[in-house]
Parts: structure tokens; C-alpha cells; sequence
């Protein structure tokens, strides 16, 4: 067993030193297929473009570190390289403990998200009624909130496992089933955020389609 391991890596280093290539990261030839339904919307993947591109796994809240380090990565590249990488892709993908980040004013205060997820103001380390991570005032929209980074050009994909947790609060608060819980719950949907499958799945369509992976939230 030791002999093949060091004849693969021999050969291996032989191969590279002889200029040829390791085959090529996935993503290298686009996203492939086209869905074969339109139950999830896969668009967003041809937004992905130019020589820099990102996706960020926000699996947490962790004060919003997931938002802060997409956004932070899109203006330094665009710092560091100018005209270069004014068309940088930066793909936030929120899941697991950080969904309810992903809904409006208006579902944080009817459910009690702060004090019952205890997911309080990064900047006041307090409790708070409505959504720290989205502008209180739409006119006075900041790039680091999830709505500046949306209307920045920043994707936002959400998980639509960790979505039916949030449907089923809803479900318990009007006492309805699951389904028309669904559609009442997605009306509490940040404009702009696009629900996938699974938070997995986002992630790896991202990487296909040649994003960069980074563990935002760790």
C-alpha cells in the first residue's frame, strides 16, 4: 500500500513538473443544465460574471459577520484592482440559525425574533423589535444592510429547509396548515432575497458556476 501511494505521487509530480494540467476546478464551464421546472428560480446564476467572484456560507447569525464579510470582499477587490473587478460577484447564502434574517420589520416584530432567537443589535448588543440587518429607512439605505447589498448587485440566496421553520411559526400563529402558512410567510420575504432547495445546494451551484467558497460565518 506505501509503495503505491508513493508511485502515485511520484507519478503525480511528474505529470506537473512535465507541464501538464490537473483537471479543472468545477465551475470552469458554467452552471450547466437549465432546471427542469420553474419551481426555484436559478437566474441568478447568470449574474455571476467577471474574473473576481465569492460565495459566503452564513450558516449563523454571528452579529451579521456573513453580511459584513460579502460586502467587505466586493469593495476591496474593487479598492485593490479598480476597473478590474467593478464587475465582482459577491454571493451571500444564508441558512441554518441565520434565516430569520432573511424577512422584513414586520415578521421580527410580530414573532419576537430578537428576544425569542435571541439575536440582538450588533451595534447596541440589545434586543430590538425590528430586523438589525436591513435599513429601518429605505431612503437612507446603508451598503452593509442586506437591502443596500442587494440594490448593490449582491446575491442573496436563502434555504428554503430553514425557510419552513419560519412558516411554521406562522402556521402556529394564524392556525392554518403548513401550505397557507407558506404562501403568508413569503409575503415577510425581503424584495430581493431568492429561495433555493437547500442552503447546500446554493452553495454548490455558486462554486459551479466558479465562486469561491468562504465559511462566512466562521
Amino acid at each position: 500500500m506505501a509503495r503505491n501511494r508513493r508511485e502515485f505521487l511520484g507519478h503525480l509530480a511528474a505529470v506537473s513538473a512535465g507541464g501538464a494540467f490537473l483537471p479543472a476546478a468545477l465551475g470552469a464551464a458554467g452552471p450547466g443544465p437549465a432546471p427542469v421546472s420553474a419551481d426555484w428560480d436559478l437566474a441568478w446564476r447568470d449574474r455571476i460574471g467577471g474574473a473576481f467572484r465569492a460565495v459566503f456560507d452564513s450558516p449563523t447569525v454571528n452579529d451579521g459577520a456573513g453580511l459584513w464579510r460579502a460586502v467587505d470582499w466586493k469593495r476591496t477587490v474593487q479598492t485593490v484592482y479598480g476597473d478590474d473587478a467593478r464587475d465582482a460577484s459577491a454571493v451571500l447564502v444564508i441558512r441554518h440559525e441565520a434565516i430569520p434574517m432573511i424577512m422584513n420589520h414586520e415578521f421580527w416584530e410580530r414573532h419576537e425574533v430578537s428576544k425569542k432567537d435571541k439575536i440582538h443589535d450588533p451595534a447596541t448588543g440589545k434586543a430590538v423589535k425590528h430586523n438589525p440587518f436591513v435599513s429601518v429607512d429605505p431612503e437612507k439605505r446603508r451598503g452593509t444592510n442586506l437591502d443596500g447589498f442587494i440594490a448593490g448587485g449582491g446575491i442573496v440566496l436563502a434555504c428554503n429547509y430553514a425557510f419552513g421553520f419560519l412558516v411554521g411559526r406562522e402556521a402556529k400563529k394564524l392556525k392554518v396548515e403548513n401550505a397557507e402558512a407558506r404562501e403568508a410567510a413569503l409575503k415577510y420575504l425581503i424584495p430581493g432575497v431568492i429561495l433555493q432547495p437547500s442552503g447546500f445546494f446554493a452553495v454548490i451551484e455558486a462554486q459551479r458556476s466558479g465562486c469561491h467558497f468562504f465559511p462566512a460565518s466562521a
